[in-house]
C-alpha cells in the first residue's frame, strides 16, 4: 500500500512520539528540578543516537522559547549530510509535565502526540546537558558551545552510561568550527521581550567594521575581563549592573550585545537591562567560552586598562 506522501514524511516523527507522556510510566531518572528559564536558548547538539531525521546531521542545534502560555516553542536545525549540506528544520513543541520540576515534557511533533523527553542531567552553570528516554531509543548530549574539552565529552558520555544506554549507538554530530548559526532568536528570560541571539562570525564582522549602532557588554568580573574578553566590550558585573546601569545610556537605542562566561550572568544581566527599559538587547551565541572554542581574537587590557589584542 502507498502512503500518502505527508504520512510517509512525518512516519519517523510518529515513531519517534510513541504515546503520551505520564510521569509514572519514566523510568529513567530525571533531574529532581529544572530552572526552565535558565534552560531556555540554543544548545548544540554534541552527541546522540540519532532518530531517522536526525541521521547524516551536521551543525546541529536545538533552540527553546518559553512562550507566555508555558509551552515552549522548539527550533531543530541541521544541515543534511554534510557542512555545505542543505538547511533542515523541525518545530515541535514541548510541554511540561506537572509535578517534575520541570524536568520531563511531552515533545509532540504532531497533534495530539507527545514524545517522552526527560531532562536526566544539566550542569550547575547550564553549559551542558543530556536529554533521555525510557525506551533507551534515543539520547542527546548537548551544550552551549559547539565543542567540549575531551574531558568534559568523556564524563557526560560516562553519565549516559550509566544511565544505561548502549554506548556503541551514540555517535558524536560533527560541529564546524565557528559552529552553525541558530535559525530563530533565543528568548529572552521573560516573557514578551525577545533577546537576538549574535553569532560569531556575524558579531565579528561588525566590531571589524566598527558598527556605530553595536555595544558589547561583559558582565563577568573585572578580574575575569581584564584576562580576556571580546575586543572593544565594555564591562560591568552583572551584580553590580543595576546600581551603574546609567553608564550605559549611550547605549539606549543601539544594539547592546551581552555576554559571560557561560550565559547564567548573561540571563540575570539581561533581566536587568530589560526592566531598566532597553529594547534592543542580544546574546552572544555561546558566551565567552563559545568565543574561545571557535577561536575568535581575545582582548587583554594594558597597563593602562586600554584593550591589547593577543
Amino acid at each position: 500500500m502507498n502512503l500518502h506522501p505527508r504520512l510517509t514524511l512525518l512516519a519517523p516523527l510518529l515513531w519517534l512520539a510513541g504515546c503520551a507522556v505520564s510521569p509514572e510510566n519514566v523510568t529513567i531518572r530525571p533531574l529532581p528540578s529544572v530552572e526552565l528559564q535558565r534552560f531556555m536558548g540554543p544548545w548544540y547538539v554534541i552527541a546522540n543516537i540519532p532518530t531517522v531525521i536526525e541521521k547524516g546531521a551536521h551543525d546541529a542545534i536545538e533552540t527553546y522559547r518559553l512562550d507566555d502560555d508555558g509551552t515552549i516553542a522548539t527550533t531543530f536545525t541541521f544541515r543534511k549530510g554534510g557542512f555545505d549540506g542543505p538547511m533542515k528544520q523541525y518545530n515541535p513543541r514541548g510541554f511540561v509535565v506537572p509535578g517534575t520540576g520541570n524536568a520531563i515534557w511531552g515533545m509532540r511533533f504532531i497533534w495530539p502526540i507527545k514524545a517522552e523527553y526527560v531532562i536526566a542531567w544539566v550542569d550547575t552553570d547550564y553549559t551542558e546537558t543530556i536529554i533521555a528516554r525510557s525506551s533507551l531509543d534515543y539520547v542527546w548530549v548537548m551544550a552551549r558551545t559547539p565543542t567540549l574539552p575531551q574531558d568534559r565529552y568523556d564524563a557526560l558520555l560516562a553519565r549516559v552510561r550509566d544511565l544505561g544506554y548502549d554506548m556503541s549507538k551514540v555517535q558524536k554530530v560533527p560541529q564546524s568550527a565557528a559552529g552553525a548559526p541558530a535559525a530563530t532568536p533565543a528568548p529572552s528570560t521573560e516573557s514578551g521581550s525577545a533577546v537576538t541571539p549574535v553569532d560569531h562570525d556575524s558579531l565579528l564582522a561588525r566590531i571589524d567594521a566598527n558598527d556605530p549602532d553595536l555595544v558589547v557588554l561583559d558582565v563577568r568580573t573585572a578580574e575575569e575581563f581584564a584576562a580576556g574578553h571580546v575586543p572593544g566590550a565594555r564591562n560591568i558585573s552583572h551584580d553590580l549592573l543595576a546600581s551603574r546601569v546609567g553608564e550605559l545610556d549611550d547605549a539606549r537605542g543601539r544594539e547592546l550585545v551581552v555576554y559571560c562566561r557561560s550565559g547564567k550572568r548573561a540571563a540575570l544581566a539581561l533581566d536587568t537591562l530589560r526592566a531598566a527599559g532597553f529594547t534592543r538587547l542580544a546574546h552572544l551565541e555561546g558566551d565567552f567560552l563559545g568565543w574561545q572554542a571557535a577561536q575568535r581574537p581575545v582582548a587583554t587590557l594594558d597597563g593602562a586598562g586600554l584593550d591589547r589584542d593577543d
